[in-house]
């Protein structure tokens, strides 16, 4: 969808494939082309808000269902989700230009959730774990405030926002400390284990029957 420019300077250094939409969803939509600048900002964004539900649902998962989280793993999908997050504005500012930012409030919420996202991600190493010391879980903790102004975002947007809020609240939910000690003693692992053992059992008790 992306190509470079270098040899006709009256042309932008990049360059957007647009996509040529059908007949029917063109009657529908009441157009016939989409930039494809449009959907580098849209897929961009999309991916962003997916990985950043992805990082925050480790913990309750890890709750729920007692499985153990590696931090080079949720460093990694926390890189992932600052680098979404980095396409989607150098997209968005390419196309329509810093001053566009500070002229809409979801595109003002989305900014303070981009800056922050950024600290997150410069920071997500070994060498500022050790250098922030206790400070580094503070500024980390950001990431539930970022997730709010990035709903808030899609929200006034008129996007698809039910399943990330639902996430959130459900990954917020779980993290609430009675809930997490039903969770933590209902030990839902080893249950899920010993049921699907009995079911294999009782699969292999019938094939010989």
């Amino acid at each position: 969808m992306i190509s470079f420019n270098f040899e006709y300077p009256e042309f932008d250094f990049i360059l957007f494939d647009d996509i040529e939409l059908a007949e029917q969803v063109a009657l529908k939509t009441g157009r016939d082309i989409i930039p494809g600048i449009e959907i580098a900002i849209e897929q961009t964004g999309e991916w962003a808000i997916r990985w950043l539900m992805a990082v925050l649902m480790i913990t309750p998962f890890k709750i729920v269902f007692g499985t153990k989280s590696n931090l080079f793993v949720r460093q990694a999908m926390g890189i992932s989700c600052g680098v979404y997050v980095f396409l989607h504005a150098f997209f968005f500012l390419y196309h329509e230009g810093f001053f566009a930012v500070v002229s809409d409030l979801p595109l003002i919420l989305s900014g303070i959730s981009a800056i922050i996202i950024f600290a997150l991600t410069i920071t997500s190493n070994r060498r500022s774990m050790k250098l922030l010391k206790r400070h580094w879980k503070t500024l980390h903790r950001l990431v539930y405030f970022a997730a709010m102004l990035t709903i808030a975002h899609v929200v006034l947007l008129n996007k698809d926002w039910e399943l990330y809020s639902t996430l959130f609240c459900t990954g917020l939910i779980v993290r609430f400390g009675p809930v997490r000690q039903f969770f933590q003693t209902q030990n839902l692992k080893v249950l899920l284990l010993n049921q699907f053992k009995a079911v294999s059992t009782l699969t292999k008790i019938r094939r010989l029957s």
